[in-house]
């Protein structure tokens, strides 16, 4: 019995280190707890969709190649870059980091083959000697940055003081140059060798978050702590006195991006501090109303966006806030408080566009002037709805009434008279006309979208195909610029994203970047397309010089001699 329990409480802790491991990551060991922004990247599964052999038979590749000012280990890295010395398919890591005043620049990787790594590093500036401090090796760069590493790990590391002319000579308007440029060689070894030393409760390791972020199947995992970039900023930092940054506490974005074939899809969850999160779960919407959606009076919608969200909640966040007594003091002189504004709506928000048209422009090919060599485009013509669902009308009628008082002050009448409504809908359109038809409810439009958005709090759709081909026809008389379009038009279609359920302790959106060809991998077509653009922007540029240089030719000289 008594081996039983030894054997039992041994597998109890095991079972409980085991489960404490496993909420840590390495990827995050050498980043501070406090980055503003990281962002991690699978080579190895990069590598996958678009192998090297590809990228050599990019347009830069070559150029690269073929440069004779390009040094031998440039090229040498070019070809084969595990030659660096760097595990590449252990990925590379970035990251930005405000420390005491500084903005710092990180990469980190793991290492491969240390010599080789020493060596590659060298090659940046030769004159530099490597300085071992430990096991920390430290070697300045030809750029100001610092290269750090030991036997398993490497950090490159840059900065942006805050004040970089300090000793700034106001006297010298003809050069804006400081009289002592600031050298942090010293500040970036100090910094670097901390990354090293990092303790796991002050880095990313122990960060749950983090940890559920580059676990998920990922080519990219981008990591963006938005408390610490609002602090960073001087004039956001004020927040903290309006105690508005109970909005911004603990407040966390990821993403996670993978390459897949036909789309670019991206998965993001949206964290809030525990106040702010059980108001939003507590308040949050149900699903887009899709009805209007269905009453759009057009079915060619270039651009959507909709949501539903339980409008209480807005009066819930402002008392967190602690600002609530100001807003309904300031909403009062207008003709309305707080409990107006969470009771005038239902939740139910649009905002559509539609029927894009961009009138051609003729440009007088034969016409060598300067301006025009630049493209000539017409103000595009669209229609748009904004609509809004109608909780309680006499709430709704206040704040209406509200802004039609504050339009006749500033002279805008006919713009906020344009409004159409009945007791459940509240809509605003590009015209009287347009915004009638949607409210008639007679439309009953079908889209593709439709369902991809439906069942969510919030849904967008971009139309990129009817976007680029509205552009089309303005300009075809330039084989370049065609040849461009024709390219954006074989290659883009449209961007769809949907979520706002909560889940797993954050709000969940999708979204999709999807191209026109469904077979092959997203990455190897972007490679392709930027390529194609690439060296249609360069045969643009040769031939704008050429018509520049034949304006720029010199009168002919008059060589009779006056005597």
């Amino acid at each position: 019995m008594k081996h039983f329990v030894k054997y039992f409480f041994s597998l109890v802790i095991g079972a409980l280190l085991f489960s404490s491991c496993s909420k840590k990551n390495n990827v995050g060991k050498m980043i501070p707890s406090d980055a503003m922004f990281v962002a991690q990247v699978n080579l190895k599964s990069i590598e996958s969709k678009l192998p090297l052999s590809d990228l050599k038979q990019s347009e830069w590749f070559k150029k690269a190649i073929a440069d004779p000012s390009a040094p031998e280990w440039r090229n040498k890295i070019l070809e084969n870059p595990s030659t660096s010395g760097i595990d590449l398919n252990e990925g590379l890591t970035f990251f930005v980091v405000k420390n005491s005043g500084q903005t710092y620049f990180v990469a980190e990787g793991k290492i491969k083959n240390e010599k080789d790594f020493e060596q590659f590093n060298k090659n940046f500036d030769s004159a530099q000697t490597v300085k071992s401090e430990g096991e920390i090796n430290l070697l300045v760069l030809k750029d100001k940055g610092i290269v750090g590493w030991n036997s398993n790990y490497f950090a490159y590391v840059a900065s942006t003081p805050e004040n970089p002319y300090k000793n700034f000579d106001s006297d010298r308007t003809e050069n804006s140059q400081p009289k002592n440029s600031i050298d942090n060689a010293a500040e970036l070894s100090g910094f670097c060798k901390k990354l090293f030393a990092l303790k796991t409760d002050s880095s990313l390791a122990g960060n749950d978050k983090f940890t559920a972020l580059v676990k998920e199947n990922g080519d990219i995992h981008a990591w963006q702590n938005n408390e610490a970039l609002i602090k960073s900023a001087p004039s956001l930092g004020m927040l903290s006195m309006m105690k508005l940054d109970a909005l911004t506490k603990d407040n966390i974005s990821t993403y996670t991006v993978n390459f897949e074939n036909g789309k670019i899809s991206i998965d993001q969850n949206q964290y809030t501090s525990k106040e702010l999160s059980d108001i939003l779960k507590k308040y949050m919407g149900s699903s887009v109303n899709m009805a209007m959606i269905k009453n759009i009076p057009s079915q060619d919608v270039v651009g959507l966006m909709a949501f539903n969200f339980k409008p209480e909640g807005i009066k819930e966040i402002i008392k967190l806030t602690g600002t609530d007594g100001l807003a309904n003091t300031f909403l009062q002189e207008l003709g309305f408080n707080l409990d107006d504004v969470s009771k005038a709506t239902n939740g139910d928000f649009l905002l559509a566009f539609s029927d894009l048209r961009i009138p051609k422009t003729s440009s007088a090919s034969n016409d060598s002037s300067a301006e025009n060599m630049m493209p000539a485009f017409n103000k595009p013509d669209f229609n748009y709805i904004f609509s809004l669902g109608i909780g309680d009308k006499a709430s709704f009628q206040k704040i209406i009434d509200a802004l039609k008082k504050q339009g006749s002050q500033m002279g805008a009448d006919s713009l906020v008279n344009k409004y159409v409504m009945n007791d459940k809908t509240f809509a605003f359109g590009s015209s009287t006309e347009f915004a009638n038809k949607y409210l008639a409810g007679n439309s009953n439009s079908k889209y593709d979208f439709s369902d991809k958005i439906s069942g969510h709090p919030f849904g967008f759709f971009l139309d990129l195909h009817k976007i680029i081909s509205a552009f089309a026809t303005t300009q075809t008389d330039r084989a370049n610029e065609k040849a461009m379009l024709d390219l954006s038009l074989n290659t883009w279609e449209n961007i769809l994203a949907d979520g706002g359920d909560f889940k797993n302790g954050g709000f969940q959106f999708h979204t999709e970047i999807n191209l026109v060809n469904k077979d092959t991998n997203s990455l190897k077509q972007l490679n392709n397309y930027f390529n194609e653009m690439h060296k249609l922007s360069e045969a643009e540029k040769n031939d704008n010089t050429t018509r520049l240089d034949s304006l720029l030719v010199p009168p002919p000289t008059d060589t009779v001699k006056v005597k």
